[in-house]
């Protein structure tokens, strides 16, 4: 019985000389976290008012702007070699055909067309 209450007064004792401490800790961070606010709120509206983007980049942001640069150069490069719809081939074999892909159906074509399936 006498060992809770010396465990008890010791317990009292360290949170009476912690709880300055820790008052002052959390004091410190609130003025700090303020202090960062107004400074960040200063700077935005100084970026905002000359033009100047709010965020700023990262060397990784940096980047991977330039990485995500060179393909569109690539495809300005070669137009040609690109296709809106991925089926558009007519050596898929299915009987579906795209809408996107026109076959123009002259009686010339029809013979062309059937002259290739006799020849299989």
């Amino acid at each position: 019985m006498l060992g809770t209450v010396f465990k008890n007064f010791g317990k009292g004792i360290l949170y009476v000389f912690l709880f300055p401490l820790i008052l002052v800790g959390v004091a410190l961070y609130g003025v700090f976290g303020l202090f960062v606010f107004l400074s960040q709120f200063v700077r935005m509206i100084y970026l905002f008012f000359t033009g100047r983007n709010l965020n700023s980049d990262l060397d990784e942001d940096l980047q991977v702007k330039a990485k995500l640069a060179k393909p569109e150069e690539e495809v300005k490069e070669n137009p040609s070699d690109l296709s809106l719809y991925p089926s558009d081939s007519p050596m898929y074999t299915t009987n579906y055909t795209s809408p996107t892909f026109e076959k123009e159906e002259t009686g010339e074509a029809k013979e062309i067309e059937e002259e290739k399936n006799n020849d299989y």
